[in-house]
């Protein structure tokens, strides 16, 4: 499992600039619009900074993937089966997410605007990118990523509009309904079906 994911991270060598630009530019961007200090919208910065780098690394891989159609195959020739190589990818999904809480801890001592980083914060992240990713994940394994670029592209642009449009206080009241501990048992569940589905899709597939 871990070589397969350091074989995911090695194809993403020369595209790690730009994602390292990502990780950190999208909070501080996000700021610059700030008045001051604000909980809710550095929430919304860093949600932002963790699904457009959590989508843009999925689909560069997937990319790659699909650049190589035989790669999967060979690999399965290999002791990585199929259930390992989807795995792999979710086990991605948190090492990005871990490197986006400490870009944006990171950012905090540079960027005024942006409260500190906490649970608070983390956790209802975590809990709406899961939701996001256990949905996407499936439709590209199933439709691949020629025909799944338009959902990717709908996500770039519907999710900004959404948030722009949104009733946030109806949001907020229904977030805050919800304890942590239940977000993260409701994200990693999500996670978990997705990648069911996944594997199930996946080992259906022929290469």
């Amino acid at each position: 499992m871990i070589c397969l994911m350091k074989k995911d991270f090695i194809l993403l060598k020369k595209y790690m600039l730009f994602i390292i630009i990502i990780v950190f530019a999208l909070p501080a961007a996000f700021a610059t619009k700030l008045d001051g200090a604000d909980m809710f919208q550095s929430t919304l910065a860093f949600a932002f900074e963790v699904i457009y780098s959590e989508f843009l690394i999925c689909r560069y891989l997937s990319m790659k993937e699909y650049q190589y159609p035989k790669a999967a195959g060979f690999l399965c020739t290999l002791p990585y089966t199929r259930t390992m190589q989807v795995i792999s990818k979710y086990l991605i999904y948190f090492i990005v997410f871990s490197i986006c809480c400490l870009a944006y801890w990171i950012d905090t001592f540079f960027v005024p605007n942006l409260t500190k980083f906490d649970m608070e914060m983390a956790v209802p992240v975590l809990f709406i990118s899961s939701i996001l990713y256990s949905i996407y994940m499936p439709v590209q394994n199933q439709f691949g990523y020629d025909k799944s670029k338009l959902i990717f592209m709908l996500l770039l642009i519907v999710f900004p509009l959404f948030i722009a449009n949104v009733n946030i206080t109806a949001v907020m009241g229904i977030l805050s309904k919800i304890t942590y501990p239940v977000m993260l048992i409701l994200a990693l569940t999500a996670l978990l079906l997705s990648a069911m589905a996944s594997v199930r899709i996946f080992d259906g597939k022929e290469f």
